[in-house]
């Protein structure tokens, strides 16, 4: 009976670690939310060119052909 009471209570033991889960290492979050910032701040400066290119067409453009 007590051989049975100690197996039964090794599984639940082993069941509960194994349902226990660890946390994300901080620094892999952080190495890719500045990888995201970055790209953001990429985004925003093609963006911005392609605005003034725009702009610049549009300037050159204007008057002509009309």
């Amino acid at each position: 009976m007590t051989a049975l009471l100690l197996l039964f209570i090794a599984v639940i033991g082993c069941e509960e670690k194994d349902k226990q889960v660890k946390a994300p290492d901080p620094v892999v979050f952080k190495s890719q939310l500045e990888a995201l910032d970055k790209a953001k701040q990429v985004e925003q400066i093609l963006q911005d060119k392609a605005a003034q290119q725009r702009k610049t067409i549009d300037e050159s453009t204007n008057g002509q052909g009309q």
